[in-house]
């Protein structure tokens, strides 16, 4: 399992795309740290701040193209029966995938994070952490923003990663991966309306795509869910694992 851990690091080192990237996300952070420092009235810095200078969305759309290309690929370039033919099993190969893509998740985020930071610093040295912000300190409402963020990202990486087992390329699955990010985004706003009315549907998984703003606003979407945070955490691990479990049997029993 080590080896083939070392295997999708180097893959994923090695691939230009990787730090075009994570390139890319600085760039459009200091961007937007530099609109705020010119315009604050247009461009707010808490706003910003929260967002990590947009930083979070861009996480968001890096792991969605990386999660769906990693395994998509395998089966494109037919690189997967390479190993396979070593006597690894594909649980191992699956396994190691997912293990990469969270310490990509992490290393993005903390990435993401330290520049929001620093570039905060820089552009509003006189920023103040702890102002209040949902009836918290600022600094307390980041990181429960960005936890919440993260929690709902496994989410749909696992959709992702589902989808991607049923396709042939890269490009397809990556696609398909946006096109299901916006789609599901949709439909968890869409689908609360019904919940007002039919009760039952709250335990669909798009509710579960609210959970980030339910963990930083319990009152507000706990009206609109109905149901308590701890259980809108448990359910939203509890359906991540499950189709990362649907995904791993399709990518079992995919021909190569």
């Amino acid at each position: 399992m080590g080896t083939l851990i070392k295997q999708e690091l180097y893959k994923l080192n090695h691939k230009k795309g990787t730090w075009f990237a994570l390139l890319f996300m600085v760039v459009v952070q200091i961007g937007f740290a530099v609109l705020s420092w010119r315009y604050p009235k247009f461009f707010g810095t808490q706003m910003l701040v929260m967002n990590n200078y947009i930083g979070g969305v861009l996480v968001d759309f890096i792991m969605i193209a990386s999660a769906a290309s990693m395994i998509a690929m395998e089966f494109q370039y037919g690189t997967i029966k390479q190993l396979l033919y070593r006597k690894y099993y594909r649980s191992q190969v699956f396994v190691s995938k997912l293990i990469v893509l969270l310490m990509q998740m992490i290393g993005l985020q903390v990435v993401a994070t330290a520049m929001t930071g620093g570039l905060t610093m820089v552009v509003n040295p006189k920023f103040d952490w702890t102002q209040t912000a949902n009836a918290m300190p600022l600094w307390r409402d980041y990181l429960l923003t960005t936890g919440g963020s993260m929690l709902v990202m496994l989410l749909l990486l696992s959709l992702v990663i589902l989808m991607a087992t049923w396709f042939k390329t890269n490009a397809a699955a990556i696609a398909c991966g946006f096109i299901g990010y916006f789609v599901t985004a949709v439909a968890a706003q869409i689908i609360i309306m019904f919940v007002q009315r039919w009760h039952w549907l709250k335990w669909n998984p798009f509710t579960m795509l609210l959970t980030g703003n339910q963990i930083v606003d319990p009152k507000t979407y706990h009206a609109l869910t109905m149901l308590d945070t701890p259980v809108m955490i448990g359910c939203t691990l509890g359906y991540t694992v499950l189709f990362t479990l649907i995904a791993y049997l399709s990518f079992r029993r995919r021909a190569v």
